[in-house]
């Protein structure tokens, strides 16, 4: 990088006339190198505008050459390096350095916003790890402590504000917090007085003014509870504090903390453990109110002023800094509890990242991003001119030299667009100018007006609701929330295909909700959802019965990450990942797989249900889901297992998927079926853990708690349901099977039934050496020849069991579902067929190219086999087994759509004539039932 003084253009307008020969005197007094005159006239133009900066180059003029020979970084670094002379001193020494270097760079120079504000935090940052190691030294010299190695120290000190976002003005304060940990201070010797007393000699060093000047004012007042603490507190009342009697501001304030110096053990455990208190682990919607609120008591006590430029407060007036910040912040608490991305410090990234993510537009991103910049410069150039740390421009008659040291010829009308734009887009956020997901935006929904009929039925219900008679609605703030909503949802009722259910539903809803204003508050800041609950309580009983007891739920169906038809498979492993990689323990993980697969399922079937998703594309997506959440299960439970047992020589599990979930055509109602399939080394003997196990007993435990960690009912519900009853000899057989056991098994035990299950096997995790043999054992057990006699008995007589049980199930009444699988099974094994597809449809499809199948048994058999199982699935969402004509009103639209029929008269026919073809062909190919 070049060195500043290449970088130098003057200010435009006349430069300080008297400058030139003044500091070309003080140079050459001071023995140092002279300035080319193009720099120094750089120079002079500076000091025509900035007093302080102009006293500063004449006081140290050597110091100017030596900043103009070396590229910023450098006198930063400079300034940064350890000190070799009295503590005090250097700090204020490279202080000085500092502050021409960027006032320099930042005029002159050309800098960035993030250059300046960068180079300054980087000095900060350093001055208070010099100050705090100076003090430690300090007492350990009296003989207070045992060390004075800060790693050991157990105090942590965090930056805050503008420091802790590597923002820092020029002329600014620096907000420290000071904390210490007990058990680790106490180790050393360091007691609460002396880390009190520390923290205080500390904030004096950096901010006592003496003959060399100040190194920063230091503000200590973000700790916990400021009026009634000592300078340093300690972590455990922090986080008591802020778990309890944290006020909203407060946690706001804590998104910006970042350790600058200190015990980093203590601060990285205790910024772990105050995470939670700081992010909710839902969308926070309050934080808009909170926002609002506090936006208001700044505007109370301080004024706002107007959105122009004479005597304006770029940093708390309107459209200033500070709504920028507020509308970063505001966001990253609504959304940062659930996507650790948006928990960033630097107010320029999280606009990025806030836009690339969906929750603001490009626009409003690039917009904020630019108004930021420049408002920012303003602000510097104002504390430039006397190291004062101010904010408000001067009147009228001031404003050239703001505008010549902003380079810029129309300052005002710059100004005021920027603030213009800020604040219109701070106020929209307050008026529910959050982003929407626009796969919902025409889920359902009239414009027509509300009939009599129904306005007044809804009014009773309305009566009810605001009767206090429900749990949700027994607090005003509940009923006022409400009372906003009703002409919302009223106007959605009216939508729907069958308002009377659609009502009553709602009705049901609200009877078994727990608790109203946190869900009333979303529906409020996101009112695109109204209609899909409408939809939900009237077409989807299961679904509103699972969301009155998980409302959190809808967080997924508010997500901009989520626009568009299909979830990519390594974007949903990556939000997986991150939601477990934030949690420290087994139950936390567990909780957030429990959490990140209810979401995932319900943004499916809500993308069905909206006709975003295709039915059959649904199968795929569940499937997918099922089979990241078995892995990640796995590897939950693999790990925590292991902490005890250890682990075994030679061992690997593989989960072999079978059914549905084989086949990728889940519904939201389907089990996992799974068999748990281990190896392990011949001499393994035992486990190397603290509790030792023998194989058989250590993959059959660790079965059982992969089980768990998926199936066991929690305060948070559970992901999937396991099924192992397909393993060898299966509920007889044990939790676990070798490798060995299942290849011999196939190979001389299975029944025919079981073979069958195997054509839809797959490996869905583990280990792939493991995996690979249980697939080689099944692809032999399928394609070795079979006695056609023996195999259409024992499937004719299995399909016999089947009907008898289930006559009256949709899925295996005679024709359906069942009977197209069983057709497909059956040639399978019967031509030993090599195919590894899993799919029915396409098994179909080989088995007819193999010359299996005619074609005209081929299309009858794919075809009603789409329409089964999609039908299946829509019905498995609603929670219902029926006919179509016997499904709820509000659904039956999108029964319709997917069997691309006219009527439900017409679907009910199709459907008859379907089961009547295909029991034809399984009695032409099998036999009669």
């Amino acid at each position: 990088m070049s060195a500043l003084g290449e970088r130098l253009t003057p200010l435009p307008g006349p430069g300080d006339a008297a400058f030139e020969a003044d500091f070309t005197a003080a140079l050459a007094a001071a023995g140092g190198a002279p300035v080319p005159a193009a720099q120094v006239a750089a120079l002079a133009s500076v000091g025509e505008v900035s007093p302080f900066l102009k006293g500063l180059m004449l006081r140290h003029p050597a110091m100017v050459g030596e900043v103009l020979a070396v590229p910023l970084a450098d006198s930063v670094a400079a300034a940064i390096a350890p000190p070799e002379d009295e503590v005090e001193v250097a700090l204020r020494r490279g202080k000085r350095r500092v502050a021409l270097a960027v006032a320099l760079a930042d005029l002159c120079g050309e800098a960035s916003v993030e250059e300046v504000t960068e180079a300054l935090s980087n000095f900060a940052d350093a001055a208070v790890s010099h100050a705090l190691a100076a003090g430690l030294a300090e007492l350990k010299a009296r003989g207070h402590i045992e060390t004075d190695d800060p790693a050991e120290s157990g105090l942590v000190i965090l930056a805050m504000g503008k420091l802790g976002g590597r923002e820092l003005n020029y002329s600014s304060d620096i907000d420290i917090v000071v904390l210490f940990d007990p058990e680790r201070a106490a180790a050393i010797g360091m007691s609460p007085g002396r880390a009190v007393r520390l923290a205080q000699r500390l904030a004096s060093l950096l901010s006592a003014r003496t003959a060399e000047g100040y190194v920063f004012r230091v503000d200590l007042r973000l700790r916990p509870d400021p009026g009634a603490t000592p300078a340093a507190v300690s972590t455990r009342n922090a986080l008591s504090y802020y778990q309890t009697r944290a006020r909203a501001w407060e946690r706001q304030a804590m998104i910006k903390a970042r350790q600058i110096a200190g015990d980093r053990a203590a601060g990285k455990a205790y910024l772990r453990a105050v995470g939670p208190s700081i992010w909710q682990t839902s969308y926070d919607f309050a934080a808009i109110d909170d926002m609002m609120a506090m936006r208001e008591q700044i505007a109370a006590v301080k004024g706002a002023g107007t959105l122009t430029a004479p005597g304006h407060n770029v940093k708390i007036g309107r459209g200033g800094i500070r709504e920028i910040e507020f509308y970063v912040q505001t966001l990253q608490r609504v959304t940062g509890g659930r996507d650790a991305k948006l928990r960033g410090r630097s107010t320029v990234r999280m606009l990025e990242v806030l836009a690339a993510h969906g929750w603001i537009s490009q626009e409003d991103g690039d917009t904020m991003i630019a108004a930021y910049r420049y408002l920012r410069r303003v602000e510097h150039r104002l504390q430039m001119i006397a190291d004062e740390q101010v904010h408000t421009l001067p009147e009228e008659a001031g404003l050239p030299r703001i505008a010549r040291m902003m380079r810029d010829d129309d300052f005002e009308g710059h100004l005021r667009a920027a603030l213009e734009a800020v604040h219109a887009r701070f106020l929209g956020l307050g008026n529910g100018g959050l982003r929407s997901n626009p796969m919902l935006a025409d889920a359902v929904g009239s414009d027509e007006p509300v009939d009599e009929a129904l306005m007044e039925a809804f009014a009773q219900k309305a009566a009810i609701w605001h009767g206090g008679k429900y749990r949700a609605l027994q607090t005003e703030r509940a009923r006022g929330l409400l009372q906003r909503l009703e002409p919302a949802l009223a106007k959605a009722v009216a939508g729907s295909a069958d308002p009377a259910v659609a009502l009553e539903g709602l009705d049901a809803f609200f009877a078994r909700l727990p608790a109203g204003i946190d869900f009333f508050t979303r529906l409020d800041r996101q009112r695109v959802v109204i209609p899909v609950l409408i939809l939900v309580v009237a077409a989807a009983p299961r679904l509103a019965e699972q969301l009155t007891r998980r409302v959190r739920l809808l967080d997924v169906l508010v997500d901009p990450q989520f626009y568009g038809r299909a979830v990519d498979r390594e974007a949903q492993a990556e939000a997986l990942d991150t939601a477990l990689a934030a949690e420290a323990d087994y139950e936390g993980q567990l909780n957030a797989l429990r959490l990140f697969g209810q979401e995932q399922m319900l943004l499916i079937e809500v993308r069905v249900l909206t006709g975003s998703m295709l039915s059959a594309e649904a199968g795929a997506q569940i499937s997918q889901l099922a089979a990241l959440c078995a892995s990640r299960a796995l590897a939950i439970a693999t790990a925590n297992f292991e902490a005890v047992h250890g682990r075994l020589k030679g061992g690997g599990v593989a989960l072999l998927a079978l059914g549905s979930f084989g086949s990728h055509e889940m519904t939201p109602a389907s089990d996992l079926d799974i068999v748990f399939i281990y190896d392990a080394a011949d001499d393994a003997g035992q486990s190397d853990g603290a509790r030792p196990l023998t194989p058989g007993h250590y993959y059959s435990r660790l079965a059982q708690r992969f089980i768990a960690a998926l199936s066991a009912p929690t305060s948070h519900g559970k992901v999937f349901d396991v099924d192992l009853r397909l393993r060898p000899s299966g509920r007889a057989g044990p939790l676990a099977t070798h490798i060995r056991s299942f290849e011999r098994y196939h190979a001389e035990s299975a029944w025919v039934w079981e073979h069958m299950a195997l054509t839809r096997a797959r490996v869905a995790a583990g280990d792939d050496a493991v995996g690979a043999r249980a697939l080689a054992a099944i692809q032999s057990a399928l394609t070795r020849p079979r006695d056609p006699v023996e195999l259409t008995a024992d499937v004719l007589e299995m399909r016999r069991k089947l009907d008898g049980m289930s006559r009256q199930d949709s899925r295996h009444a005679p024709g359906g579902l069942s009977d197209v699988e069983f057709i497909a099974q059956f040639l399978r094994l019967r031509s030993g067929l090599a195919t590894t597809t899993t799919l029915t449809r396409r098994m179909l499809r080989e088995l007819a190219a193999a010359g299996e199948l005619d074609e005209g048994a081929l299309e009858v058999l794919v075809n009603a086999h789409r329409l089964f199982r999609a039908l299946m699935r829509l019905f498995a969402i609603a929670g219902i087994d029926a006919e179509p004509a016997d499904a709820p009103k509000a659904l039956q639209p999108l029964l319709l759509r997917t069997a691309d029929a006219p009527d439900i008269a017409y679907l009910t026919a199709d459907l008859a004539e379907r089961r009547i073809a295909v029991r034809a062909i399984f009695e032409e190919l099998i036999g009669v039932v």
